[in-house]
């Protein structure tokens, strides 16, 4: 196992146990809102969720029977869900063989977020759908994220992605976005206190400016038809005349 992918699970594991903190607590909760209203709508055989534990499950609201989680650390493992531990960027599935997959912060820690869409458009069926939570860069979490990111302190140990360069890596890979959402607009404090004082400022930011919320959810979906259709090269088709007897041709000299 190289360094680099030791130290990938090393800054998964920290960002796993800062759910147990007060505000990994808050997000995890507002994160939670935000599916319950996104996953009743969407169906299939089979929903997979990238990381991080079990107690951090993100598909209870979902009304897919055939629920996975990915563990992607070392966590202990109980048996309230199904789970296999693989690398997010390997994963040990069909091709087509996945209607649902949630991806909550996992891009901001992985080693190499393109191959690990790649290997998501892979495993997801036609018109399946994508659900992406982050942390949005352009925010009052982003600030945060520039002054602390030095310091090795969860969640700033990510690399944040954009709305907008998300986009353009799911347009690429032929997926339509279909729902933007952000939301978490008070400062990443830890004394509840100090996040209540906030609480107007959370509720204005819904309607005045949402895309500056500290946390986002992205819901897209696969194509089934890719962007840029392949031109299709058509040849005459050779009629029957009589009783069984081929069209004659012309061949070239």
């Amino acid at each position: 196992m190289n360094s680099e992918y030791t130290k990938t699970l090393s800054l998964r594991a920290k960002f796993s146990s800062w759910f147990d903190r007060p505000l990994g607590r808050a997000v995890y909760a507002a994160e939670i809102e935000q599916l319950e209203d996104i996953l009743p709508g969407l169906f299939g055989y089979h929903i997979l969720q990238y990381g991080y534990s079990a107690e951090s499950n993100y598909l209870t609201a979902s009304r897919i029977a055939n629920k996975t989680i990915l563990f992607l650390d070392n966590t202990e493992l109980n048996n309230s869900v199904t789970a296999v531990r693989t690398s997010a960027e390997e994963l040990p599935l069909a091709m087509d063989s996945v209607d649902v997959i949630v991806l909550p912060h996992i891009l901001e820690y992985s080693k190499d977020a393109h191959k690990l869409l790649r290997e998501m458009e892979r495993v997801l069926i036609d018109d399946g759908h994508v659900v992406i939570i982050g942390i949005n860069p352009l925010s009052l979490w982003g600030l945060w994220h520039m002054f602390k990111c030095w310091w090795g302190e969860m969640p700033w140990s990510g690399q944040l992605i954009s709305i907008p360069r998300l986009k353009d890596w799911l347009s690429l890979l032929d997926f339509e976005v279909e729902k933007t959402n952000g939301f978490f607009f008070s400062p990443p404090l830890s004394n509840q206190n100090w996040r209540n004082k906030f609480m107007p400022l959370e509720r204005l930011g819904r309607y005045c400016w949402p895309v500056c919320g500290g946390l986002y959810v992205v819901v897209a979906k696969k194509r089934t038809v890719p962007l840029n259709p392949i031109k299709m090269q058509w040849r005459a088709k050779r009629n029957m005349i009589g009783s069984g007897v081929i069209e004659p041709t012309t061949r070239n000299r």
